[in-house]
């Protein structure tokens, strides 16, 4: 699925307007989203509730959409030297009966970029650094967003603190549990599905892997995966049918997840082992079902905020960088604000949806633990018809036509509080 191009402009003025954008939420769709608005000449305030913006998560795939996505950041090297390239997937049962592979530097010879994996921590950094620039402010922490006003000619974001921040439009980049979303279309639960994640970053063990190619296995009710992700790390998870809200044993999660896979003939158990205690990440998966309006007036939200996604297929900071590079050049391509705001809506919409949507059944297919399920999953895994079906759906998500961003980098000007 290749998203459209950005249709010719009918006025180039936005960039001309000296617009202010007030993004909501510090995290990689947020910071993405400062990056392209300020190549546009949009200026960009964002604003994160946390005290700090620390390096937190494990690791994360960044796929050739996402690439050259980072390409119109101007930031593709940067990110191509802080992680590893993923050239193969084997993909095996628990057993260590391989089911197939994946040649990924042949998808990313169509897509136009590599796919690669590094730590989450590594790719905020970056973010975070172009997203500063010289301009200390323009990325604001200790700033909680509780809500905003919306008027006919700007919006303005209320904190907890009394304070106020005022401009031409506001992103809702704040997270899978977004305020912005809430405040526009109100409390919505989340979709719970099924299983939790441990995952976890292995010190020092780069190239151990078999082959020194990433895998993913399969057992019945589990899923697993390891990838090298730059400097001398490893990345990998564990997924397993679970409760909601289940926590950690007398074993802790390393004795969990060490127990969980006992027996498996796959070398997950030495970067489990590798990895310490309190580094080891433990959330239930859960997404949120697909919307078809993302906007009212000059709101919006992006990334997490408005498609959430389970992690299956590796997509959820990608789109967000999708999303960055796409409401920018609608942006500074609209009319006006609300004519940007529909036109990012109407050209991100059903590519993003069909992620979710498409994450959330391979969920339920990677997780079956039914014995027939089980059964029928391994005797079609290894056909031909079935990797043909992989290869075809991940050259629909690797390949995006993504818009340059023609740099005119917004001054930065003072406004508000």
């Amino acid at each position: 699925m290749r998203m459209e191009t950005a249709r010719p402009a009918v006025a180039e003025r936005q960039s001309n307007l000296a617009l202010r954008a007030l993004i909501v939420g510090g995290g990689i769709g947020g910071l993405a989203a400062a990056i392209a608005l300020r190549r546009v000449g949009i200026e960009a305030t964002v604003f994160e509730k946390a005290p700090q913006i620390a390096e937190v998560g494990a690791g994360l795939s960044l796929w050739s959409n996402a690439m050259v996505g980072l390409r119109r950041l101007g930031l593709e090297a940067a990110a191509l030297e802080a992680g590893s390239v993923i050239e193969r997937v084997q993909m095996f049962l628990s057993t260590g009966e391989r089911l197939a592979s994946m040649n990924v530097v042949a998808l990313g010879r169509k897509a136009g970029a590599p796919s690669i994996c590094l730590r989450r921590a590594a790719l905020q950094r970056l973010l975070l650094d172009a997203a500063l620039g010289d301009d200390p402010k323009s990325v604001q922490t200790g700033r909680e967003c509780t809500g905003f006003e919306a008027g006919a000619s700007e919006v303005t974001a209320l904190f907890g603190d009394g304070s106020r921040e005022s401009g031409d439009v506001l992103i809702g980049a704040d997270g899978i549990n977004s305020v912005v979303r809430a405040r526009l279309f109100g409390e919505a639960r989340l979709r719970f599905a099924g299983y939790l994640a441990w995952r976890g970053i292995a010190e020092g063990m780069a190239s151990q892997l078999p082959g020194r190619e990433p895998f993913v296995s399969v057992a019945p009710g589990a899923h697993a995966g390891c990838f090298d992700c730059g400097e001398q790390k490893v990345y990998w998870f564990l997924t397993a049918n679970s409760r909601a809200g289940s926590r950690a044993g007398f074993l802790g999660n390393q004795g969990e997840v060490i127990e969980r896979i006992r027996g498996w003939r796959v070398p997950l158990q030495r970067f489990v082992e590798a990895t310490e205690e309190h580094a080891i990440l433990r959330n239930d998966i859960v997404d949120r079902r697909p919307r078809r309006v993302w906007s009212a007036g000059r709101v919006t939200l992006l990334g997490d905020a408005v498609h959430a996604t389970t992690p299956n297929l590796g997509q959820g900071a990608c789109q967000a960088i999708e999303d960055a590079v796409v409401l920018a050049d609608s942006l500074r391509r609209g009319a006006s604000v609300g004519a940007g705001l529909r036109d990012y809506e109407a050209r991100r919409r059903r590519r993003a949806n069909f992620v979710v949507r498409q994450s959330y059944r391979m969920g339920t297919f990677t997780q079956l633990a039914n014995p027939v399920g089980v059964w029928l999953r391994e005797a079609l895994g290894s056909t031909s018809w079935a990797q043909k079906r992989t290869v075809r759906l991940f050259e629909h998500l690797l390949q995006a036509d993504l818009p340059e961003l023609p740099d005119q980098a917004a001054p930065h000007r003072s406004r508000g509080s």
